[in-house]
């Protein structure tokens, strides 16, 4: 096969087909999703498992607008466009490209505009009866409208995302130079929302079942390539750690170090810290504690990369926990004797890459580079994997927080 989607398709189709004894996941009736588009006057959009097999759905007819929908079934007479293997994303798609190009979706006629029509999700022509149709708005005119809707919907499922876009715009500045300029202005809206649903949404991939392994590792393998490109470096980047700090003027002062394989949190390897060396508000003292009692476990397992909750001042901070020598670290309560490790953790450590994410600016700062990056200029696959990192950090130093403040709050009671 070309790729590993058309494997994991091909080996669905043979499982369902021959149903071997083991393979109990892929035996069942369900297929990977398909969008399918009736070919009638007005077309229908709907989504369906097996494609050109059982499809029934209703057909509207012009000529008999009276007669309810659902009283003929198209079997073959569809356009299909997938797979899709992410119902939900598929869905959420569909209803957001509604939004920028209405279409259809009731099963009988109506003698007034439906709900859909009145809230900008249906043409209002498409479902209503003929003799009020023609009155209201010329049915022709609306045809060709419905369709050209149709025919972007199917250019946005098929991925021609370029296209479409330098086709709207051409057609906006053509009807801006022709004075039209409500058409114009909803042109622009198109834009405008086709553009949201690429930069922040990205359901149209064909993508794998989400939560298997194979899913998993491709989506991943994409990130790490990308991590490698601005990192600049061509070590493997498979186990992450993020850290961040919470208190509240320097009291019930704690520390998360949350960890991320290939992707994945591996909440099980989450550990938690409670500041005990540093008195007073200051937040880079604390992130030099956390991360020198840290590094004084070998056996965890050091990370490809760590990304620390602040700015150029928590980056330092890291830089420098990272100079002290474990046989003679302290790390607050104790001295950590290490029978291995003789040398500073960056002299030993040195695949480990450190970063720092500050919140307000959303900008990166990377170790050796002077200049930060914005998340934003980042590919969302990236910004997104960023951002979830110091949210969940965030999330467990907060957490073992409120638990210490409750404690303390406990023992006044009693």
């Amino acid at each position: 096969t070309g790729s590993e989607i058309e494997a994991l398709l091909k080996e669905a189709e043979l499982i369902k087909k021959y149903h071997p004894k083991y393979n109990i996941l892929m035996r069942d009736d369900k297929h990977y999703f398909y969008v399918g588009i009736t070919r009638e006057e007005f077309p229908r959009i709907f989504i369906t498992h097996q494609p050109q097999t059982s499809i029934k759905y209703p057909v509207s007819s012009i000529k008999d607008k009276n007669r309810p929908l659902n009283t003929k079934y198209l079997i073959l007479n569809t356009k299909y466009v997938g797979p899709f293997t992410s119902g939900t994303a598929l869905h959420s798609t569909l209803r957001l490209l509604r939004r920028i190009f209405p279409y259809c979706i009731c099963e009988i006629t109506h003698k007034r505009p439906c709900l859909n029509s009145q809230i900008g999700r249906c043409p209002g022509c498409c479902c209503i009866q003929e003799n009020v149709a023609t009155n209201k708005r010329p049915l022709v005119s609306c045809n060709i409208q419905y369709r050209e809707n149709i025919k972007n919907i199917i250019a946005v499922l098929e991925g021609r995302r370029r296209k479409i876009l330098a086709e709207l715009k051409r057609e906006m500045r053509s009807a801006a130079k022709r004075h039209k300029f409500e058409e114009a202005a909803k042109l622009r809206d198109q834009i405008a929302g086709l553009k949201n649903i690429f930069e922040h949404r990205r359901p149209l991939e064909v993508r794998l079942p989400r939560g298997s392994r194979t899913s998993t590792t491709v989506r991943w393998r994409k990130i790490e390539q990308i991590l490698q490109s601005l990192l600049g470096t061509k070590n493997k980047i498979s186990r992450v750690e993020g850290y961040d700090i919470s208190n509240i003027s320097g009291t019930d002062a704690t520390g998360s170090m949350v960890v991320f394989i290939n992707g994945v949190p591996a909440k099980s390897e989450y550990r938690k810290f409670k500041v005990k060396s540093v008195t007073g508000a200051n937040d880079i003292a604390m992130h030099k504690e956390v991360m020198r009692r840290r590094l004084a476990h070998p056996e965890w397992q050091y990370p490809d990369l760590m990304v620390i909750d602040g700015g150029k001042a928590q980056l330092n901070a890291a830089i420098i926990a990272m100079t002290d020598r474990p046989k003679t670290l302290n790390t607050g309560c104790f001295s950590v004797q290490h029978p291995v490790l003789t040398d500073s953790f960056r002299t030993v450590c040195k695949h480990i890459l450190l970063v720092a994410l500050a919140k307000r600016e959303e900008e990166l700062y990377i170790e050796r580079k002077s200049t930060p990056i914005r998340l934003k200029k980042m590919p969302p696959e990236v910004m997104h994997f960023f951002q979830h990192i110091r949210d969940e950090s965030h999330r467990f130093a907060k957490k073992y927080h409120h638990k210490l403040r409750e404690i303390k709050y406990r023992e006044k009671i009693v």
